[in-house]
Parts: structure tokens; sequence; C-alpha cells
């Protein structure tokens, strides 16, 4: 039986609704996020950042395949960011540690998503390497994860009485 399922209806509920709202607040913040850093900071064109997403999937091939590859991408991206909520919030479910430091434990996880993007995820799949990026830049894309990705996920569960 799977974790959900044998919790009460209304805790089931309520994490469903957590991981929800958290999945679509990172999605969403990550689109204004590359829109801002990437898109007009860093120059890079908006396509190409969902484009290499879906790169991941279909390789080389994404940057061929116009505004099709970049929904794909940004579809990749939305299920990526269900993933990664569902993951955090059904472990301060069933982690009585977490519970009680949510917030720290939030921070940590947003560090250890960027680590497993990063580390693990992007260079086994089919997308092609892109350089490292400056010291300042990679210190915005951890800080983005942290601040953008887990703390948002740590203040759903101390809000919605997951704890």
């Amino acid at each position: 039986m799977s974790a959900i399922a044998s919790k009460p209806l209304d805790t089931r509920s309520s994490l469903l609704r957590s991981i929800v709202l958290g999945g679509m607040f990172i999605f969403i913040i990550q689109i204004i996020h590359q829109g801002i850093v990437v898109t007009l900071i860093q120059k890079t064109p908006f396509i190409l950042i969902w484009q290499y997403i879906a790169s991941g999937i279909v390789g080389e091939a994404a940057f061929a395949g116009g505004m099709a590859t970049a929904w794909l991408g940004l579809f990749f991206h939305l299920i990526i960011s269900f993933v990664i909520a569902a993951v955090f919030i059904l472990a301060a479910d069933r982690i009585p540690l977490l519970r009680r430091h949510v917030i720290v434990g939030s921070l940590l996880y947003g560090f250890g998503v960027f680590i497993v993007m990063n580390m693990i995820v992007t260079p086994l799949s089919a997308a092609p390497p892109i350089p490292a990026p400056a010291m300042p830049w990679l210190i915005e894309a951890i800080l983005e994860h942290v601040l953008l990705v887990g703390l948002p996920l740590g203040i759903i569960v101390r809000r919605n009485g997951n704890i």
C-alpha cells in the first residue's frame, strides 16, 4: 500500500493539494526566473531554455524542433516540478526530524535538488553538456534552488498543516 493510500482521506487531500500547489509554484516561479535572469540578463533566447530541457530526452534534435520541442521542454519542466514537490512534501509527512525543522530541511532540500539535477540528472540525460557557469552565476543558480524551490516547499508544508 502506498504512503498516501494508507492516510485518512482528509490528510491525503491535504498532501495532494500541497504537492499541486508546490509543483505549480516551482513551475511558475522558475519560468519567471528564467525569463528575467537567463533571457534578459544573460541574453539567452527564451525558447532555447525549454528546448534544452527537451534535449534531455530527445537530444540535439530538440534545438531544431522549434516551438514543438520548446513546449515539450516546458511540459517536462512541469512534470519535474511536481516530482520535486512530491518528494519533499511526502518526506516531510513521513520523517519526524524534517517535520520539526521544516524550513531548514527545505533549504537543504533546495540545495540537494540543485546538486541532483546538475550532477546526476542532466549528465545522465541526452542533453548536450554546457560549460560550467562563472562563479557569480553558479552562486545565483544555487540560491535560486534554495530560495525559489526549497523554501517555498517548506512554507507550504508549514502553512498547510502537513507538519
